[in-house]
């Protein structure tokens, strides 16, 4: 077993470094709604919540799962598509029959760029209503602007939908996380 900082030898005299890190993001129990946002590889460690739900949906009753998934090219870089299909349809646990949605955005297929939060904006009534359910969010995927851009299309939508000003969605959202509802695992 490797530890923290310890080298590998690719056997022909090269050593290459390696660190562990513990990932931040909390497995939620069944019973929680989530909506979870994956970018390009971000959408790793939403492959695990979502085959475990599968699992567990086959001997009780799962919430229901938002996923915003986000890559440039439908036909290049698209992780995962089959197993993001597959439980997006047929009483699948992305499946709109079980109250959850898969989306997709592909930055580069068209002239103007589609990205994660772009998708979040068209399902706002959607991650509303899952929100007042008492929903999680998980975030994953570069540190660069996604984190951000998506917390700023969270607070336009719980504005919008709730009829409050942004400031009082800001709030609600950094309750949220206090409360062990928002989680971002952002790495560059």
């Amino acid at each position: 077993m490797l530890s923290h900082g310890q080298h590998l030898s690719s056997g022909k005299g090269i050593d290459i470094p390696v660190w562990f890190h513990k990932g931040l993001l909390p497995p939620p129990p069944p019973s929680l709604p989530l909506i979870l946002i994956g970018p390009g590889t971000g959408c790793a460690p939403f492959r695990g919540f979502v085959e475990e739900r599968a699992a567990q949906s086959q001997s009780s009753t799962i919430a229901p799962t938002l996923f915003f998934f986000g890559c440039r090219n439908k036909n290049n870089d698209f992780l995962y598509r089959d197993l993001w299909l597959s439980h997006s349809q047929n009483d699948g646990v992305l499946s709109e029959a079980k109250g959850g949605g898969f989306y997709a955005a592909f930055s580069r297929d068209q002239p103007q760029k589609v990205y994660v939060q772009h998708k979040m904006r068209e399902q706002s009534q959607r991650i509303w209503n899952l929100l007042c359910e008492g929903a999680a969010i998980y975030v994953a995927g570069s540190s660069t602007k996604m984190p951000s851009d998506v917390m700023v299309a969270l607070e336009e939508i719980i504005s919008k939908e709730s009829g409050a000003p942004r400031e009082s969605a800001v709030r609600w959202l950094r309750s949220l996380e206090k409360a062990g509802k928002y989680h971002v695992e952002a790495w560059s």
